[in-house]
């Protein structure tokens, strides 16, 4: 039988939880994760206190404060994997104790960034914006060229929102890491591999598209003139089209990589939804899922973990993921 074990810091102190929650998705730059505690704070009996038969101590203080680092990481005997890295943003003061978390966009709240460049990089633009924070950035950030941009005094989560409605960019954190580009995709990551039925607790919302008009994506830009400029469709199949306005002056090969991705995800008819697992294997945002199913083997396929939804208490462990197909998007 398997026991359900966590490995969980804020600041300096390991704790174990009454329950925890956490959410995560390649569709927003914000990690949340909640931790309840019981009503007494335990941490492990390095402390004074009284001691627990489990080799805790209750504290007779508050420990925490806003702002401490935060680590959950959760599993089965010990065989725990993060599911997330982050911030203590807020401490509630409930029974149980509630302490909501954010994960690495944390450290942007505080920044307002006042900078202008003529000729610049979505990679230099994003190091300049992270300076002096403890912020990565990945390396598949993309190094596409920007123009003519002014950031007076901008808040520093409203830098990246920029980034996703003028440039129309995938932003997102894999943990402590940036990343920004043109596909969701962007990131390596390994396939774990699910057999519905059989590794899965749920797979009802696992459903194939409905949808019946075939609409083309126009990619508009804009220029300082007013003049507008639209991607065409040169295979004459779609019997509607949805205008997305992006920035211009953009290279063409980043404004046609995001019209190819919003025109699969428009043209995609298969299957996708949520499936519910246990902790493992231990799914992260923009990973692959491999998936079988012996029952219904259209279903089977290379996934992409779009959003992981995740708790865990005393009924239970449980991952929802929310997958997408797209055939072998990494090309492996």
């Amino acid at each position: 039988m398997f026991v359900m074990t966590s490995d969980i810091h804020v600041g300096e102190y390991k704790v174990k939880p009454a329950s925890v929650k956490w959410k995560c998705s390649v569709a927003n730059f914000v990690d949340i994760c909640s931790i309840q505690l019981p009503a007494s704070v335990y941490v492990p009996n390095t402390l004074t206190g009284t001691e627990t038969p489990d080799g805790f101590k209750k504290l007779r203080f508050m420990p925490f404060k806003e702002g401490d680092a935060v680590s959950v990481a959760l599993g089965y005997d010990n065989d725990n994997k993060t599911v997330f890295k982050g911030y203590l943003k807020r401490i509630n003061f409930t029974v149980p104790l509630t302490l909501e978390c954010e994960g690495y966009s944390y450290l942007l709240s505080d920044v307002y960034f006042t900078k202008s460049y003529a000729r610049t990089t979505l990679k230099n633009l994003l190091k300049d914006l992270t300076a002096g924070t403890a912020i990565r950035l990945s390396e598949y950030v993309s190094d596409v060229p920007l123009t003519n941009l002014t950031f007076r005094n901008y808040p520093g989560t409203s830098v990246l929102e920029w980034l996703q409605k003028e440039l129309l960019a995938s932003v997102y954190f894999d943990f402590d890491k940036l990343y920004a580009g043109a596909s969701r995709y962007g990131l390596k990551k390994d396939a774990h591999k699910l057999r519905l039925g059989w590794n899965t607790v749920e797979d009802k919302d696992l459903k194939k598209s409905d949808k019946k008009t075939k609409i083309n994506v126009e990619i508009v830009t804009k220029n300082p003139a007013g003049e507008t400029k639209k991607t065409k469709d040169e295979t004459k199949k779609y019997n509607a089209s949805k205008e997305v306005k992006i920035r211009s002056g953009l290279p063409s090969a980043f404004v046609n990589s995001m019209k190819n991705e919003l025109q699969r995800l428009e043209d995609y008819k298969g299957y996708s939804g949520n499936i519910v697992c246990f902790l493992q294997p231990c799914f992260e945002k923009s990973m692959t899922v491999d998936i079988t199913d012996n029952r219904y083997p259209e279903r089977a396929g290379i996934f992409f973990v779009e959003a992981v939804d995740g708790s865990f208490d005393k009924s239970g462990g449980r991952q929802k993921i929310t997958v997408n197909f797209f055939g072998d998007v990494h090309g492996k």
